[in-house]
């Protein structure tokens, strides 16, 4: 897939004397996801560059962005994301580095060499990233019964799936595409329900929706048990309503697989997919794109005019799970 992986050429500051043209014009865009750009998004070359020199010249003017990326595929992010609506582009990216300052535990030092998403990663399992389908979209796997909720709590979930969020955004194909997860919950357990506290998810659905810049085409949720539909009404009402009708629930990874190709399944699916392999290209990848996952905790807003659109940790939120360190 088409991206960059090297963070020696990305810069902070916000107002840079040359701008990284890292863009399509010198990352080679398939043909399949030039014409899904087009009819998608409404890209066109002329249309992507006038709106990058824009999106860059409010950043450099912008009162409380410190320090942002300012490199093409960082802020195609954004107006892929919104369809190249420079408006939404701008609110999704002060979002985007007020809730990474806000919500630490969840975004900073996303660090593939960490003890904890080393173990995740290698020796868990449980996300895997498993290619681009037919119609080009990233197409994940997650198995909700491979985590260890004694071994790990949600900080350590949520940071696992951040880090594979930033290790993919600058994917010209995701950009434009898009991304499928199939959540797999045979097998999953009360434990695996009641580590999340009421706040964390009401504000994760809350960036999933205004502040990351993802386009979730479609999430399969397989095999949900009776004690975790619970849960999953709550997620339910916590998420827009665009997002809501791309959420389906299915009673057999059987009824799921009328919406994903079976043969990029792992072997143990029906599939022709090797979990070694796609965890071996996933470890490649993170060590690659290290530096620039770093890069991101560079980046500064001043959070406080935009602090009030989260809640924050409330006292009397229950939270199960142990301490992250």
């Amino acid at each position: 897939m088409a991206s960059v992986s090297s963070a020696a050429s990305l810069s902070v500051d916000k107002c840079p004397s040359r701008y990284e043209a890292n863009d399509t014009s010198v990352v080679p865009v398939s043909e399949v996801h030039r014409v899904l750009a087009h009819q998608e998004l409404g890209e066109t070359d002329e249309r992507r560059a006038e709106l990058l020199q824009l999106l860059r010249a409010w950043i450099a003017t912008h009162p409380h962005i410190r320090r942002c990326r300012t490199d093409a595929l960082f802020l195609l992010r954004f107006l892929r994301a919104r369809a190249y609506d420079l408006p939404a582009a701008k609110a999704t990216l002060e979002r985007y580095l007020t809730m990474r300052q806000l919500f630490r535990i969840w975004y900073e030092n996303l660090d593939p060499t960490d003890r904890y998403m080393r173990e995740l990663v290698e020796d868990v399992r449980g996300c895997l990233p498993l290619g681009l389908d037919r119609a080009g979209r990233m197409v994940a796997l997650v198995q909700v019964r491979k985590y260890d909720v004694t071994r790990f709590n949600c900080y350590h979930l949520g940071r696992l799936q951040h880090m594979l969020f930033e290790a993919f955004f600058d994917d010209v194909e995701v950009q434009i595409a898009g991304g499928v997860a199939i959540v797999d919950c045979d097998g999953a357990t009360m434990g695996h329900f009641v580590c999340f506290k009421l706040s964390d998810i009401r504000n994760f659905m809350e960036c999933l929706t205004h502040a990351l810049p993802v386009r979730v085409k479609e999430v399969h949720i397989v095999r949900l048990p009776r004690i975790g539909q619970a849960l999953g009404n709550l997620v339910l009402s916590f998420a827009a309503e665009e997002l809501r009708k791309r959420i389906f629930f299915h009673a057999s990874m059987d009824d799921a697989l009328k919406y994903v190709d079976r043969d990029m399944l792992p072997v143990e699916y029906g599939g022709k997919a090797c979990t070694d392999e796609i965890t071996d290209k996933l470890k490649r990848r993170l060590a690659s794109k290290r530096d620039a996952l770093l890069v991101l905790d560079r980046m500064e807003i001043d959070v406080a005019p935009y602090a009030h659109l989260w809640r924050q940790t409330d006292e009397s939120d229950v939270e199960f799970g142990m301490e992250i360190d």
